[in-house]
């Protein structure tokens, strides 16, 4: 199936309308590609879905002329099911009713007592069509009528042809939709072989109806006079058995748009946010305030050629939603049977025709499929956008947009579809460095740092030295050890455990507490006359053999040392706190870089925060090998530090700014797993971050804190 679109910008939406809104503008299409789609099952006799007027007819294909067929239409595997017609204006006849619980066949469906497909689809478990769907007959006005007829209304009988509201007519080859939100998109985040994780294509579940039905009442407030809007919707559905792909669904009378979209995400195993995006990508229904009834008989494109007309047997929405998430939990549990799968580097088109034609040259058209849900989306609409539809403007002949749109609307909604979001976090701070801790390590650790949660001078240089050593670093009131953290450091079972700090930062009662938790473990205090002397005895402790380079972060503040501690961390160096106001190094730094046997060093914040004096002390160090990454704020400085340190990393780290613990306990995770950690607002994430994710090839970020540090904003990666 697929939504190539294209590109019909109107006057007063000039040319600054972004690329990926072409096939918003334009009507559904789906096609099978040719030997890649299973044969589905006929699809169940339903009541009639609400049919206010006639459809339409289909758009006319936007495709070339030639090379087309073979690639886009159905397979002629592909049975007939039996027929669901749309209702007429009046009731049907009694007589005309089914007299049978299960519909006769249409010709070349397989009867009810015949074997499933090869595929082993389901059966149908199809009941009498109930009468009197609820249908609805919109408000009759007299202007002038329009080809598209509006969406159904509520409960009422009958359905009557309804003349053209307020609307002007458009034409039957266009479905409408509110288009702003989407229309200054950036696409510099779209990689085309990783559109989407398997996490947020097949996780069903996501959202319940009601979270559904608040979402389609935001999108769409208010609907005109006279028309049906998504949120309204309501249909009767049938039982479908269980199958291969699906679990059964129960049909029922009167059911909502949102329920049906839930109860299909719950029994394919398919999220409720990609079916949502995916109705807007071939039908914009979600968005609409004045639908028409073909959007709702090709709500997902379902089974709906570029080269021929929707088949009719699988109209209506709710064998639209069904079918759709039947087809793509089919793709990828049966991926054998389709043409892309996740792993595999094959061709995809950017245009419908063939591979070496003007449209697509042989070199530019090859994927490796990263996802099976990226693949999915491939084998549903197969074609990948080119360079000028990811570029601004409307794209060119050989544009397609489908896929590219289904990215951006889930972006638009949702966050990155293509980045996994995750929060560790807990009650408190001491918790929270617990529940780091279990996700960094989640069997023992050989070591494991114990710092004071209630401040952080000490402890700004533990994160790159446990991740040397290979363990957590967990928070500790100074006073006594929380109970969550014993029973972390008991699963952890050590050999050692650091203390750091003096009395001060973690009293003598806690590291004697912490000397009985494991037989046998050794406890060791680093603490010294300052927050720089125990800097050093960390460093000296931790790199006994050395280290290549090292970090200098100011010791009066946190943001640019914690930035500093996975980047550290993941080079096997230490962050080692300065005086930032000093007119120089003191001696005893200096001769513990010179110990290191440093050839690099990296002096985190600008001037204000480690002054030129130092600066010029550490050139004394290590000539022509000192750097400084800085900012014009912590957030700048975190962005210069990463940028400097990581080419690739699959996952990244975000916490707080605003606060040291979350950060702190992090950075020894971030180290250890060598991945960026960036310090961020706690209500959005820098645009510079955003952007940074795709070049380096995170598919995965861990919120570090609760959402009291970081709101839902930071977790569906709004941008600053």
């Amino acid at each position: 199936m697929s939504s190539r679109g294209r590109m019909r910008t109107t006057a007063s939406a000039g040319v600054a309308a972004a690329a990926l809104l072409a096939s918003l503008l334009s009507g559904p299409g789906a096609a099978f590609a040719a030997g890649s789609a299973p044969t589905p099952p006929p699809a169940p006799a339903a009541t009639a879905e609400p049919s206010p007027a006639t459809a339409p007819e289909p758009p006319t294909s936007a495709a070339p002329a030639t090379d087309t067929a073979e690639a886009d239409a159905p397979t002629g595997d592909v049975p007939t099911p039996a027929t669901e017609a749309p209702t007429t204006d009046a009731p049907a006849p009694a007589t005309e009713a089914p007299t049978t619980d299960a519909p006769t066949p249409a010709t070349g469906a397989p009867t009810t007592d015949a074997p499933a497909p090869a595929t082993d689809a389901p059966t149908t478990d199809a009941p009498t069509p109930a009468t009197g769907a609820p249908t609805g007959a919109p408000a009759a006005d007299t202007p002038t009528p329009r080809d598209d007829a509006p969406g159904p209304a509520i409960d009422a009988q009958a359905p009557e042809p309804t003349a053209e509201p307020t609307p002007e007519p458009r034409s039957s080859d266009e479905f409408p939709g509110d288009l702003s939100p989407l229309a200054s998109f950036s696409t510099q985040s779209f990689t085309a072989s990783d559109i989407v994780s398997d996490r947020h294509m097949f996780t069903g579940g996501e959202l319940s109806a009601a979270e559904v039905q608040a979402f389609l009442q935001q999108q769409v407030p208010t609907c005109r006079d006279g028309y049906t809007c998504l949120k309204d919707y309501r249909v009767t559905t049938t039982t479908i058995a269980k199958s291969d792909e699906c679990k059964a669904y129960q049909g029922a009378s009167n059911e909502s748009a949102a329920t049906i979209i839930s109860k299909v995400g719950v029994a394919c195993g398919v999220s409720e946010k990609a079916l949502l995006t995916l109705i807007q990508k071939e039908s914009q229904l979600v968005e609409d305030d004045w639908p028409v009834k073909k959007q709702y008989d090709q709500a997902t494109g379902f089974d709906c050629p570029d080269s021929a007309p929707c088949n009719p047997d699988y109209a209506g929405f709710f064998k639209q939603v069904y079918w759709a998430a039947w087809q793509l939990e089919n793709y990828r549990i049966k991926p054998d049977q389709a043409q892309y799968r996740v792993g595999q580097t094959a061709p995809v088109l950017f245009f419908p025709g063939k591979a070496g034609d003007t449209c697509n040259p042989t070199s530019a058209l090859n994927l490796t499929f990263r996802t099976a849900a990226t693949a999915a989306l491939y084998n549903y609409t197969p074609y990948q956008p080119n360079a000028a539809a990811l570029a601004p403007g409307d794209g060119d002949a050989c544009s397609s947009f489908g896929n590219l749109n289904f990215w951006g609307i889930y972006t638009d909604w949702f966050g990155y579809a293509q980045v996994d979001v995750d929060r560790v976090s807990g009650a408190d701070r001491y918790s929270g460095a617990v529940a780091i801790a279990k996700a960094a390590y989640p069997g023992t650790a050989p070591v494991v740092y114990v710092a004071s949660g209630q401040n952080y001078p000490d402890a700004l240089s533990a994160g790159p030295a446990a991740a040397a050593g290979g363990g957590p670093l967990l928070l500790t009131d100074p006073a006594s050890l929380p109970q969550s953290v014993a029973d972390a450091i008991r699963v952890l079972a050590p050999k050692r455990i650091v203390v750091v700090g003096g009395t001060n930062s973690v009293s003598d009662a806690v590291k004697t507490r912490l000397a009985g938790l494991v037989p046998g473990v050794k406890v060791d205090r680093l603490g010294g006359a300052s927050r720089y002397a125990t800097s050093l005895l960390l460093v000296k402790d931790a790199f006994k053999t050395g280290a290549s380079g090292a970090y200098l972060a100011t010791g009066a503040n946190f943001p640019d040392a914690l930035s500093a501690g996975g980047a550290a961390g993941s080079k096997s160096q230490p962050v080692v706190l300065v005086d930032g106001s000093a007119g120089s190094l003191d001696a005893s730094t200096t001769d513990a870089l010179r110990g290191l046997g440093v050839s690099s060093l990296t002096i985190v914040g600008g001037v204000n925060s480690v002054s030129t004096g130092v600066e010029n002390s550490a050139k004394a160090i290590t000539p022509g090998k000192v750097t400084r990454a800085s900012g014009a704020d912590r957030y700048a400085t975190s962005r210069a530090v990463n940028a400097a340190a990581y080419t690739s990393s699959d996952r990244a780290f975000l916490a707080t700014g605003a606060n040291f613990p979350d950060a702190l306990a992090g950075s020894a995770w971030a180290g250890a797993a060598k991945a960026p950690l960036w310090v961020v607002p706690g209500t959005c994430v820098p645009t510079e971050v955003r952007t940074s994710l795709k070049p380096l090839g995170v598919v995965n970020v861990t919120l570090l804190g609760g959402p009291n540090s970081l709101a839902p904003a930071v977790e569906s990666l709004s941008p600053c």
